[in-house]
């Protein structure tokens, strides 16, 4: 079973028509998205609403100890590319400086980052990291329901130094996530038999 968190209506929309997931749970307080392998809930931006719709994911029955954990999302970067996509080998929470080094799985030709996770969009990128807002709040809870090796979190690039976050739209998050289905189905493949 892969269980994906993600922020945004436009990060799920390819994840959706790709998996064929189906709206199953509409009436919660985040709409979940399920077909027999594969569950989606979307959270809404920010680390707490990512941590509650983590916790509120895992207790709609999908959880169980082999059960593997995505968070997918877009993010920002000082100078890599538009369209380019990372795991996270280590999450620091840009608040409170709390760090989490995620397990990487060595089978998998997606390269690896730095991640801070911030309160609010980073324009000035003061660390060669990526800086988005849900996977300090994604990664512990997660864990509280699987191994840490099952528990990953997957960015594509939306904006550096020339494309501000301003310029980031529910399209171009939609084209982004879409641009790289390849390496989210391989990613969810090695999980997938990880977790068997």
């Amino acid at each position: 079973m892969i269980n994906i968190v993600v922020a945004l209506p436009a990060e799920a929309r390819p994840l959706l028509d790709h998996f064929r997931l189906r709206d199953k749970q509409h009436n919660t307080a985040f709409p979940i998205y399920r077909n027999t392998d594969m569950a989606l809930i979307v959270s809404g931006p920010g680390k707490v609403a990512a941590a509650a719709a983590t916790a509120l994911l895992a207790g709609t029955g999908t959880s169980h100890t082999r059960a593997a954990w995505l968070n997918i999302g877009i993010a920002g970067h000082a100078h890599h590319a538009i369209g380019s996509g990372y795991i996270a080998h280590r999450i620091t929470d840009s608040a409170t400086g709390t760090n989490w080094y995620p397990p990487q799985i060595h089978d998998l030709s997606i390269p690896t980052e730095n991640l801070f996770t911030v309160d609010r969009p980073e324009d000035d990128y003061p660390a060669a990291a990526l800086y988005e807002m849900e996977a300090s709040g994604f990664f512990p809870v997660a864990c509280r329901f699987s191994s840490s090796e099952l528990v990953q979190c997957f960015k594509v690039i939306s904006d550096n130094r020339t494309q501000a976050t301003t310029a980031v739209t529910a399209k171009l998050c939609t084209q982004l996530i879409t641009g790289k289905l390849a390496d989210i189905e391989q990613l969810v493949n090695t999980l997938s038999g990880m977790a068997a």
